[in-house]
């Protein structure tokens, strides 16, 4: 009896511990998941809870008021509730650090098979797009791949929040250092904050330019933190002088290949693109595209890798009509997933 009642707490001994040891396990599983979940809806929060005051949307108002837009307009963009005060995109405008471990993903063999299959898949695009501008098609392939992997990171950020947030950062650090107030930021980081803040005036009355030839809410335009937008990442000013209508719809759609690709070469073009990667002053032109020499180098290793196959026989006989460029995007269908 004895025996039987010790192999009886023994084994009661070993279920318990047995449930504990689960429990344990199973929180330790949990416990990192349930910080993710928590740590996500905080940045959510922070981000929901930034909301620009009456006086701030009034300076908007005010700074475009005097430009060519009807000031109804002005207004109805300024105080519209969907406009987001965005601090942090703010600090990494200003502050932002290049490294260069950013850009070897790049380089590794996945993404070079990317690169490659891109080429092939999109050989006769790429192919008219070189013939007609005398751009390499290896750097337009090695454009798009770096700037938004082919599309697939297109950045999430309403663009007319980026710079309507620089700009109200801008005013609000100018007095906070005329009145000696503490948390001002330094005399560096201030004088960048200010050259941005004239940028992205410039940029979000291109932005307007856009949605009023469109008749397109801007609210749906979304891209980086730097205010870029579309495949190959053009800012709003770029997209009026050098995007291209590929298809002659009447639209240029920067979320679509074609138009992509014909705008990235329009773009190198313009800025002093000639045949041959060889050439070192074709170095300059896509510095121009991002004033970034770990870029430009990563731009030119990737084209030396990628593969250029040869255009698929045309179906029809006849000569394709002669693309044009347009700002009226008000015909195309995005297919931007903002």
């Amino acid at each position: 009896m004895i025996g039987q009642s010790f192999y009886v707490r023994n084994k009661k001994m070993v279920k318990e511990m047995g449930r504990k040891f689960y429990k344990i396990l199973i929180f330790c599983l949990l416990f990192p998941v349930l910080g993710l979940i928590i740590q996500g809806f905080l940045v959510r929060q922070s981000f929901a809870a930034e909301r620009f005051s009456y006086r701030e949307r009034q300076s908007l108002v005010q700074l475009f008021e005097e430009s060519e837009f009807d000031s109804t307009t002005i207004r109805k963009i300024f105080f519209d509730q969907r406009l987001e005060k965005m601090s942090v995109i703010v600090n990494r405008n200003v502050n932002n650090k290049e490294i260069k471990r950013n850009y070897d993903e790049f380089l590794s063999s996945y993404s070079i098979h990317l690169a490659n299959r891109f080429s092939r898949k999109w050989r006769t695009l790429l192919a008219k797009a070189s013939q007609k501008f005398h751009v390499d098609q290896e750097i337009l392939v090695a454009v798009l791949l770096v700037e938004t992997g082919f599309g697939n990171i297109l950045g999430r950020y309403p663009i007319v929040s980026v710079y309507s947030s620089i700009i109200v950062e801008n005013s609000k650090q100018q007095k906070c250092l005329l009145k000696y107030l503490n948390g001002c930021m330094d005399t560096k980081s201030l004088s960048r904050l200010g050259e941005k803040s004239r940028w992205a005036k410039k940029e979000l009355k291109a932005l307007i330019k856009i949605s009023e030839s469109s008749n397109r809410s801007l609210f749906r335009l979304k891209g980086s933190y730097a205010g870029a937008f579309g495949i190959p990442q053009f800012l709003p000013s770029s997209y009026l002088k050098w995007g291209y209508d590929s298809d002659r719809n009447g639209s240029v759609n920067l979320f679509l290949f074609p138009d992509a690709v014909y705008s990235t070469a329009n773009y190198l073009k313009a800025h002093g693109w000639q045949k041959g990667l060889h050439l070192e002053s074709n170095r300059d032109v896509v510095w121009k595209y991002n004033h970034s020499r770990l870029y430009v180098d990563t731009i030119f290793k990737i084209a030396q890798k990628v593969r250029v196959y040869p255009r698929r026989p045309s179906v029809s006989g006849s000569k394709p009509s002669e693309p044009r460029i347009t700002l009226n995007l008000s015909r195309q269908k995005s297919n931007n997933p903002s």
